[in-house]
């Protein structure tokens, strides 16, 4: 551990391992997790210039040397205790995050740690170990593997005894016993943020009312969305004024508006037919192999061999058939499926435990409906049925709502022990002759029940190569010609909108691409796009060169490029002018409902007078601000809970309407003295303090995230 926690005087633990050069070398999946889920790891303090950072934390660059060894070293760590295991893209990216957030932890949360003087004592350290109260993913990781139980002295032996297998192992105690010192220090701060906030009764009878007290009202209003006047115009000043006045709303981030082009190269029929072809030659040889296993191997099938042994069911319909009619030493195919070619070899037959029958049904929902009422419907339908009037494929269709819809009904292969279905249709499946309609009463409903195949307990053991097809290099290359046209023709000057029309292609458009937020509609991974788009190259209109992603052509144009600030006029005009447009109206409608309701007696006279109605909410509540002919307005339901009972408002110049309410009466509200409800709303109070501290530091921050310059 390092000196920070570690005083001059020893604990137990700490002359235990001096004594012993403790070992760690595997910690296990379990305390795997613990570490990489709750723990944090310190930074580097080498920072790089602009070109070599990763991003910025506080005014200081993160280099890509800092946080990529952070990132290999969680990687090293999930491989060291996942022996094999392939890291894929997906887990690439995921260990990618966690690697940034514990390089933001280092930065920016560990130093609160230090002010406030939060930390771990030896003691507390050895209580945690080897103490009275180990931890428990410690216990997790030193069980007895024959009663899974915690076994300390499996523990102490451990770091008595184990010393000489590996040269690296005091090393690897010493970081474990960091990485779980930073873990709980992290958690005392969490702990301590949450006990500083408190949910009181009051609050808890104010939430409660919130939420369920409720009035009956009287509205009578002036929707502005039913004003027309086409005099009314909002100037770019206004708009400017207007924006001024919140100056922190209306801020944005630097950000781009692109439109692009993405050329999805797929196969050819050529490249199909040599597919078909290929796999055609591979199912001979199939058939000749001796060795099933290792020719699913050579041949890089995308299903490893399997020895498993499948029942009915297991298998696409289209195919099922044909393979359960087969005989050992049949290869069958190729069958395409989506791009996907396979070939079968029956390798051997077997019996399953259990039987699997086949059938269909149509369901009557007796929600709501008489069960012998429901049963007589079903007679009357197999009635028809059977004298041709309908068919049961037809009506499954048209009554079923479970997976079976679409299919005419089609429950395929359902074992003896299937949960999906209920027992007693299961049950009448298995003993029904085949094609025969009977009426099931079941807990579900009732059904009208066919078998379509009678019960079996065949199983088979197949062997599968599968393949899924790749454009060719000259379907590629015809994709990247046209590409290269693409480009040809916009530098040109002709418009981007215009080839893609000329082209048959289907231009995108993506607003305010920001670098925290890489966010381009229908690009699952826009590292590569964002590249060009915020290199300092790039200028307004610019066109970028062909980008690669995923087997895809992209073609770009940077058609808006906007500076960190207050938003500009184009871009906030849809939201403020409407905002605008509703205060003017407000201005003109205000003063005729005033007068209106100067000589107005009660809310009848006031809409008479205003020809309009006057509408009674019977229940408005302050957590719903929708009300009728006006919409959600906060300002109006806002009002209705600040008035006493009886009273009138004065007219009220709403969000969406200027309105007059009237307060009939307050409904009969009973609090209820729920304890749980009040620790739920702790709990979740707590839980937002701890966020929101969090975010209100990362904020002060200022963190800029560049990891897509360097990674795809």
């Amino acid at each position: 551990m390092s000196d920070k926690y570690n005083p001059e005087e020893q604990s137990v633990l700490q002359k235990i391992q001096n004594q012993t050069g403790c070992l760690l070398l595997v910690i296990g999946v379990a305390m795997l997790a613990f570490v990489l889920t709750d723990l944090i790891s310190s930074g580097s303090s080498i920072f790089g210039s602009d070109e070599n950072a990763v991003g910025e934390i506080a005014n200081e660059k993160v280099s890509y040397e800092e946080f990529n060894a952070t990132f290999e070293n969680l990687k090293n760590q999930l491989i060291a205790n996942n022996p094999g295991i392939v890291i894929d893209e997906n887990i690439a990216k995921q260990y990618q995050n966690q690697a940034w957030n514990m390089v933001v932890e280092s930065r920016v949360i560990e130093p609160q740690y230090e002010e406030l003087g939060i930390s771990v004592s030896p003691a507390e350290l050895e209580d945690l170990t080897i103490g009275d109260n180990t931890h428990p993913q410690i216990q997790q990781s030193f069980q007895d593997p024959e009663t899974k139980q915690f076994d300390k002295q499996r523990l102490t032996r451990f770091l008595k005894e184990d010393i000489n297998t590996n040269p690296d192992a005091l090393k690897s105690w010493n970081e474990f016993q960091d990485q779980f010192t930073r873990g709980l220090i992290a958690q005392k701060y969490n702990q301590m943020i949450g006990s500083s906030v408190y949910f009181t009764n009051l609050e808890s009878k104010y939430n409660d009312e919130e939420n369920e007290k409720s009035r009956s009202i009287t509205v009578v209003s002036l929707p502005f969305n039913e004003y027309e006047d086409s005099t009314l115009k909002v100037s770019d000043e206004e708009i400017l004024a207007y924006i001024k006045k919140s100056p922190k709303k209306y801020e944005e981030k630097a950000s781009r508006d692109i439109e692009f082009i993405r050329l999805n190269v797929t196969p050819s029929k050529e490249d199909s037919s040599d597919m078909m072809l290929q796999m055609v030659e591979i199912a001979g040889k199939f058939k000749e192999s001796t060795d099933d296993s290792v020719f699913v191997s050579i041949m890089n099938s995308e299903i490893p061999y399997s020895d498993v042994y499948q029942q009915r069911g297991s298998f696409s319909p289209s195919i099922e058939d044909a393979i359960f009619s087969a005989s050992v030493g049949d290869v069958l195919g190729p069958f395409q499926n989506n791009g996907t070619y396979s070939v079968l070899k029956l390798t051997d037959i077997g019996t399953d435990s259990l039987y699997s029958v086949r059938g269909s049904h149509i369901l009557f929902n007796v929600i709501g409906e008489d069960t012998a009422q429901a049963e007589r419907d079903a007679q009357e339908l197999i009635a028809q049925i059977n004298n041709g009037e309908t068919t049961f494929e037809a009506e499954a269709d048209k009554r079923n709502y479970d997976a079976t819809r679409g299919k005419g009904g089609d429950m395929g292969w359902i074992r003896k022990d299937n949960t999906v279905y209920p027992k007693s249709l299961v049950d009448h499946l298995f003993s029904a002759s085949v094609n025969s309609l009977h009426v099931v009463r079941t807990n579900k409903g009732v059904y009208i029940a066919k078998a379509t195949e009678v019960p079996n307990n065949k199983t088979v053991q197949i062997a599968q190569i599968d393949q899924t097809i790749f454009p060719s290099t000259k379907t590629d290359g015809e994709y990247y010609r046209i590409a290269g046209n693409f480009i040809a023709k916009v530098t040109a000057n002709q418009p981007f909108e215009e080839v893609a029309e000329e082209l048959g292609l289907t231009k995108r458009v993506a607003y305010k691409v920001n670098e925290e937020f890489l966010n381009i509609p229908g690009v699952e991974n826009p590292n590569s796009i964002a590249k060009w788009l915020f290199s300092n190259e790039t200028k307004e209109n610019d066109i970028s060169e062909i980008i690669e992603i995923d087997g895809s052509y992209y073609i770009a144009q940077a058609t808006k490029i906007r500076q960190e600030g207050l938003a500009e006029v184009d871009d906030i005009r849809p939201e403020v002018e409407t905002i605008l447009l509703n205060m003017k109206k407000a201005d003109i409608l205000a003063p005729r409902m005033e007068k209106a309701l100067s000589k107005a007696k009660d809310a009848d006279a006031l809409a008479n007078a205003l020809k309009t109605e006057a509408i009674v909410v019977p229940a408005a509540t302050f957590n719903n601000a929708n009300l009728p002919n006006i919409g959600e307005d906060k300002i109006i339901v806002g009002t209705i809970f600040g008035l006493k009972t009886g009273a009138t408002s004065k007219v009220i110049k709403g969000e969406n309407a200027v309105a007059v309410v009237y307060i009939n009466n307050e409904n009969e509200f009973k609090p209820q003295a729920n304890l749980d409800q009040k620790n739920q709303m702790m709990d979740q109070l707590k839980q937002n303090f701890q966020q929101k501290t969090r975010r209100s530091l990362e904020e002060k921050a200022e963190i800029s995230d560049w990891r897509y310059r360097f990674y795809n």
